[in-house]
């Protein structure tokens, strides 16, 4: 049977037969398609449960005419539903019988394939996903074939002959894979390319704990003392401390661990064991990275500051050059509060960022520094340039254009009208806003996507739509949630993902509409409200406290539109609030509390959420900025921060930009700005006026 099975495996692969001593390309081999990247919208997502909302009945004209529905008249192969079925109760092998009784090329029978092959499950074997990645050529989202199916040698473990065959000169994408590829190759004799495969994994991916059991278990010689020390740290500066302990020990670095453990706590000796580490770790940047943030959690900025002025310029040597950047980030505002604009800037044009995002966040400090508190516009403008060439995202173009403009006003090259002109094409961003009420704008251009006669029938047309049609008539539309997202992923007609959005939210997958629009607009696609859709919250609810846009900001950034969504902090519902502030809420507004409800119940929830944001907007004399302050980092820093800034209200616009990003947490500097361009669009949506200005200075 095994020898049956490597048989079909290797034949459907058409991998390449070199053995190699060292792993270095990267171009061809397993014949499965390399994982893409998680869209931004859906990167950090801290919700732990998900659920729909019933469909409130309110979609726009356009939303509804959009939808195609023809294709789920079609009567459902009873094969198709008895292998969904079997996928549902984790029987993949009688799911593959039920497929195999199918006619080949038949639209069900290359949806199961689909299933069997993305559903991750022990009972797939290798060659059957590599044959569904030959038969579904053509369909979005099949990156997960790639790691599936190197799970699934995993598992089966073949000879090494065949695991060097199957993979011939691409890196593996999984730790399952660097594994059995890294033990083919020790087996094979060639321990220095298998030392090689490993050490990548080992010195980058966290793993759990099983994982790194397995490994040390195995490879007992082909892991040195100095690559536990680097696991160590590795670790440590992802904040996994207890995890990185063990290797304290493999790599002898005792006492480097035991500082490090006491800066993070705060311990009262952190000093003391600071002093006591070794001095072979004295040149480490490890080392110099405790006693920054020692210094930085003691508010000595200056210091820290003279210490970061050594840091190393080698970015590989700092093992997590965005931790660096946050540190830098940090100790720089603290400068900048006291008055110290050139070393802020110093610390923060010398960034150690390297990932696109840390780069515009970045560049952008160094750019600001430069032109509000050194008053050096051209500088400034450079920096600001620099966020063009590191990204495409419309948030931080759109910055970035904004800030060159301001730049140019204050004396930088260039035509400010020009740089506004180019950030309001961006108008469902905070900055896109911004530079059209500089340009004396009125309103947004945020109306739907109309799909032509083309987009209708190029979409109905693609078997990836005809399977989610499928997959709703057999009972397992939850199924299609993948299909959705991946065409979001890959369509580049605004008429076709208004159209997929529409399907979407028809079926009452409001947050799954969401999500499709927040994946185009993160492309650079212009969907406009497409990101922005309506229907979440139901007619019976009483928002009149907040007002519909409102809420439909705050729900949108909240929860993404899930109803059943609980937050770490255990913040519940559509309008995320907890369940104490419910409470009182409710009774303050003669309402019955129930818990559950605020779950389960959309308009129940929508109701409390929009009751406690008038009552926060009244609390704070009509300002959303301090509103949305108090409802991410909570009321209490909101006194804080205008004894530590000034109060916003009443101010220039100008000064009320630069009080938001004064804002010292980086979530609520970006949750006020990413808030405040929901409220804009939704505005423009339900009718009223969208005033950006007066909603930053005045408020309600």
């Amino acid at each position: 049977m095994r020898g049956q099975m490597l048989r079909r495996m290797i034949a459907t692969l058409s991998a390449s037969a070199v053995l190699f001593s060292a792993i270095s390309a990267s171009a061809q081999g397993l014949q499965v398609p390399l994982p893409r990247s998680k869209p931004q919208a859906l990167v950090g997502q801290t919700l732990v449960k998900t659920g729909r909302a019933p469909s409130s009945g309110v979609a726009s004209s356009e939303v509804t005419g959009s939808i195609i529905s023809a294709t789920a008249a079609i009567p459902v192969n009873s094969n198709l539903k008895t292998g969904l079925d079997a996928l549902s109760n984790r029987d993949a092998a009688k799911a593959i019988l039920a497929r195999d009784a199918m006619a080949k090329g038949t639209l069900d029978r290359h949806i199961l394939t689909w299933a069997i092959a993305t559903s991750g499950q022990k009972g797939v074997p290798s060659y059957e996903i590599a044959a569904a990645q030959q038969e579904l050529k053509g369909w979005p989202g099949l990156s997960a074939l790639r790691a599936n199916s190197e799970r699934a040698m995993y598992r089966e473990n073949p000879a090494p002959a065949d695991i060097l065959s199957a993979f011939g000169t691409t890196r593996p994408e999984t730790p399952d894979g660097t594994i059995i590829l890294a033990r083919a190759l020790q087996e094979t004799g060639e321990r220095s390319a298998a030392a090689k495969l490993l050490r990548g994994l080992w010195l980058k991916d966290a793993l759990d704990t099983e994982t790194e059991t397995k490994i040390l278990a195995e490879f007992p010689s082909l892991l040195t003392a100095g690559d536990h020390k680097q696991r160590m740290e590795m670790l440590l500066y992802r904040g996994r401390l207890d995890q990185a302990s063990r290797f304290s020990d493999l790599g002898k670095a005792q006492s480097l661990y035991r500082a490090w453990i006491a800066v993070a706590k705060k311990a009262a000796n952190a000093e003391a064991l600071i002093a006591a580490v070794d001095r072979s770790w004295a040149n480490e940047p490890a080392y110099l990275f405790i006693r920054v943030e020692y210094l930085r959690k003691q508010q000595k900025y200056e210091e820290a500051a003279k210490l970061l002025a050594g840091l190393s310029k080698d970015k590989d040597a700092l093992v997590n050059p965005g931790e660096w950047w946050v540190e830098q980030r940090i100790i720089s505002r603290g400068l900048l509060d006291q008055g110290k604009f050139k070393a802020a800037y110093a610390i923060a044009a010398n960034h150690s960022a390297v990932n696109p995002a840390d780069i515009v966040d970045a560049e952008f400090h160094a750019g600001w520094y430069a032109l509000r508190g050194l008053k050096d516009a051209p500088t400034a403008a450079q920096h600001f340039q620099r966020i063009l060439q590191a990204s495409n995202r419309p948030i931080s173009v759109s910055r970035a254009w904004y800030w060159l403009g301001r730049a140019a006003e204050a004396g930088a090259p260039g035509d400010a009208k020009d740089y506004f002109a180019k950030a309001a094409t961006l108008p469902g961003t905070f900055y896109g806003q911004l530079a059209a009420a500089k340009l004396g704008r009125k309103g947004l251009n945020v109306t739907y996507p109309s799909p032509s006669g083309d987009d209708r029938a190029r979409f109905e047309g693609r078997e990836a739509v005809q399977a989610i049609a499928r997959l709703e008539a057999a009972g397992h539309g939850w199924r299609a949630d993948n299909l959705y997202r991946a065409l979001a992923d890959e369509l580049t007609s605004p008429g076709e993902l208004a159209i997929l959005s529409a399907r979407a939210e028809k079926a009452g997958g409001h947050q799954l509409s969401l999500q499709i629009g927040k994946i185009a607009f993160g492309r650079g696609i212009d969907v406009a409200a497409l990101a922005f859709p309506i229907g979440v919250i139901p007619a019976n609810a009483n928002i009149s406290g907040a007002g519909k846009a409102l809420a439909y900001a705050i729900a949108r950034q909240e929860s993404a539109f899930n109803p059943a969504a609980i937050s770490p902090a255990n913040a519940r519902g559509l309008l995320q609030i907890l369940p104490g502030t419910a409470k009182g809420v409710a009774g303050r507004h003669g309402l019955a509390y129930s818990q559950e409800r605020l779950t389960t119940d959309t308009a129940y929830n929508a109701t409390l959420g929009a009751h406690y944001l008038g009552e926060q907007i009244d609390d704070f004399g009509g300002s959303y900025v301090l509103t949305f302050i108090a409802y991410n980092a909570g009321p209490r820093r909101v006194p804080d921060w205008i004894n530590r800034y000034g109060d916003p209200r009443g101010k220039s616009i100008d000064d009320v930009v630069d009080w938001i990003e004064r804002i010292p947490f980086a979530e609520t500097r970006n949750y006020v700005q990413r808030v405040m361009e929901n409220y804009q669009v939704y505005k423009s949506r339900l009718g009223q006026t969208a005033d950006i200005v007066q909603d930053l200075r005045v408020g309600r």
